[in-house]
């Protein structure tokens, strides 16, 4: 099991940016290109943490780190995130003012606030704000799920749906792919695009529905995707 430390994602503005052949400079800062893809953007102040981090986040998605709050605004505001990883104390402000800022801009954009601190004010305004808290340090357990729910939402999947899923997740004990498929039956999918959808074979599909229908006790992965849309329909 892998454990973080630290980590951070941001939104919007300044920042001046003058480009040495693939890399980027902001206010005498190194950071890392910007991909053309969707991805995360980890704002972290302390750059060995923010690199240990990114190298969890890429296994999904291309992953940017800045280190202030000014880097944050501009990466924001010239990127395409599906998600940010906030670290509260940073050298040029408070990570909440920017939590602020991106839920202004993005209602509904996931972001993960990750900090050494337990402070009950702190956590409350978090929540109050939309957004998950997680205490250092972090562990693979703690970023995934995040991860997870920052892409379905890119993906355009139903909160009410995912929520279900998360909770028959608990409820049986699904591991990550019997999630990833249990989401993608209630599109209705043959298996063969079920297997291009998960970037697997056709026998690796029915094994996991084997698994995943015997955890269950349903008798097809139809029904269970009914059961699925039944409850977020509630």
């Amino acid at each position: 099991m892998e454990t973080f430390s630290k980590g951070g994602y941001p939104r919007n503005q300044l920042g001046t940016r003058v480009e040495f052949g693939n890399q980027a400079r902001v206010r005498g800062r190194d950071i890392e290109p910007m991909e053309p893809q969707q991805g995360f953007l980890i704002v972290e102040d302390e750059a060995a943490f923010a690199r240990s981090l990114a190298r969890h986040f890429r296994k999904h998605r291309p992953t940017d780190i800045v280190h202030t709050l000014s880097e944050a605004r501009h990466a924001l505001g010239s990127g395409d995130y599906i998600g940010v990883i906030l670290d509260l104390r940073l050298p040029d402000g408070f990570g909440l003012d920017l939590l602020t800022q991106i839920r202004e801009a993005h209602e509904e954009l996931p972001v993960l606030v990750l900090t050494g601190e337990f402070n009950r004010e702190v956590v409350n305004r978090v929540q109050a704000l939309r957004a998950e808290y997680v205490c250092k340090p972090a562990t693979s357990e703690n970023l995934t799920p995040f991860i997870d729910r920052a892409m379905d939402h890119a993906g355009g999947v139903e909160a009410r749906v995912v929520m279900r899923v998360d909770d028959m997740v608990k409820e049986w004990s699904l591991t990550r792919r019997e999630r990833a498929l249990l989401l993608l039956s209630v599109e209705g999918l043959p298996r063969r695009e079920l297997a291009n959808r998960l970037g697997v074979a056709e026998n690796t599909v029915k094994a996991q529905t084997r698994s995943l229908l015997k955890k269950s006790g349903a008798r097809s992965l139809a029904t269970l995707a009914q059961q699925v849309l039944k409850r977020a329909s509630r």
